[in-house]
């Protein structure tokens, strides 16, 4: 099978019927005058023909690549067009990001400045539970997601963004207020508010009691982290978190339970093929200097 036309062939045949010269077709594409000679050789030789009339003191087009001018012209637009558009996606001034997140409170802020920075990316993102997102993230639906797990699952690549340790929230009348942290037998017997089952924060949670041996009274479990203070402001029952979730609201309290089981990690994760494509790279770096930010301002949360 003979090989087909080449895009620096184009180039270069059309370079020179244009200028009317190898040597200064050579000089706007940035090659040897001999280079653009050979391409254009090759050419005529592979198609047995003459595609620039020579005989003359100026080189001209001959009617074979005359009727077929324009046909290069529009295919090398097309390159062009394809390039600034690659181009563009690659400087992160257009194209489209799509991101899962658990907890909007380490999420939005890294997202903002995604927007902020590159407003010519479209942003997609939408609230999980770990355990829901972490399937679409797989099968490639999302980009890059925000999660919460002991370690980054397998089959993905992720960077870790804050400690997160498991609490209870309450209110700031409620009997447990006063303390700095709690035992399990503070926790047994209380009416728990927590996530939906596939959570994350609810999983290591209850893996955790169970381990303790601690009985757990769970009376809701709520997707939204904005309905359990609701609830949990009403008095129907305390809430279980991550302190990064508590976000100090001013008339809640968060206490930690005493146990090295109730600790995981936020991470921002992605397929191993997805981590260096412009937009996926751009919002590791902004989640990690993100992650410097909060050290230096001394948030341990």
């Amino acid at each position: 099978m003979k090989a087909k036309i080449s895009m620096k062939q184009l180039q270069a045949l059309e370079a020179v019927a244009r200028l009317g010269s190898f040597t200064v077709a050579a000089k706007e594409l940035g090659v040897s005058q001999p280079t653009v000679s050979n391409l254009i050789y090759a050419l005529e030789k592979q198609y047995e023909c003459r595609l620039l009339d020579r005989s003359g003191a100026e080189i001209r087009p001959t009617p074979i690549f005359a009727a077929i001018r324009g046909h290069a012209k529009a295919i090398m637009a097309h390159q062009d067009a394809l390039h600034r558009h690659l181009t563009e996606g690659r400087d992160l001034n257009s194209g489209m990001l799509r991101v899962g997140y658990t907890t909007y409170q380490l999420a939005m802020p890294v997202l903002a400045d995604f927007v902020r920075s590159h407003p010519g990316v479209e942003l997609t993102a939408r609230s999980l539970a770990t355990n829901d997102l972490l399937p679409i993230l797989f099968n490639g639906e999302f980009d890059a997601g925000f999660i919460t797990s002991i370690d980054v699952p397998s089959g993905l690549e992720g960077v870790a963004i804050a400690p997160a340790q498991i609490g209870l929230v309450v209110p700031e009348n409620h009997a447990l207020a006063g303390r700095d942290s709690v035992n399990w037998s503070d926790v047994a017997g209380l009416e728990l508010i927590q996530r939906e089952p596939s959570s994350g924060t609810r999983r290591v949670f209850e893996a955790a009691a169970n381990l303790a041996r601690v009985p757990i009274r769970t009376r809701l479990g709520l997707g939204s982290w904005g309905s359990i203070l609701a609830l949990v402001r009403s008095g129907v029952g305390v809430g279980v978190c991550f302190a990064t979730e508590y976000a100090q609201e001013p008339d809640l309290r968060f206490l930690p339970i005493n146990d090295s089981n109730l600790s995981a990690t936020h991470f921002l994760v992605c397929l191993p093929a997805m981590r260096h494509t412009a937009a996926v790279a751009r919002l590791f770096d902004l989640a990690m200097s993100a992650k410097c930010d909060s050290l230096v301002s001394g948030d341990r949360s």
